[in-house]
């Protein structure tokens, strides 16, 4: 696509350069009224828009960065039962109830 818009502005560019020139009739670049009427515009706005389509079609895309969570390790623990001096695994039950116990 962007090809397409290259080719298309620069074809428009040149095409307003002809026409530009042969506004004179056959009297040519330097004969007749002092010269091409134009004078340097028609090349500066042409430097212009080719340097704006250039950093249009030649910009390195943009890079956008994640903050990096850090978060503190979660202390492991373990369910245990006073009553049976059981763990969880070990024991499904526990009428005193479950403490947690860290390791």
């Amino acid at each position: 696509m962007k090809k397409l818009l290259i080719c298309l502005l620069t074809g428009v560019m040149l095409a307003g350069m002809a026409s530009s020139a042969s506004a004179h009739g056959g009297r040519g670049w330097y004969g007749g009224y002092g010269g091409w009427r134009g004078g340097w515009a028609p090349f500066a706005v042409g430097a212009v828009a080719g340097v704006a389509v250039t950093n249009a079609y030649y910009r390195p895309p943009r890079v956008y960065y994640t903050p990096q969570y850090v978060y503190p390790p979660q202390p492991q623990t373990a369910a245990y039962c006073p009553e049976n001096g059981l763990y969880y695994p070990q024991t499904q039950a526990c009428p005193s109830g479950w403490q947690r116990v860290a390791y």
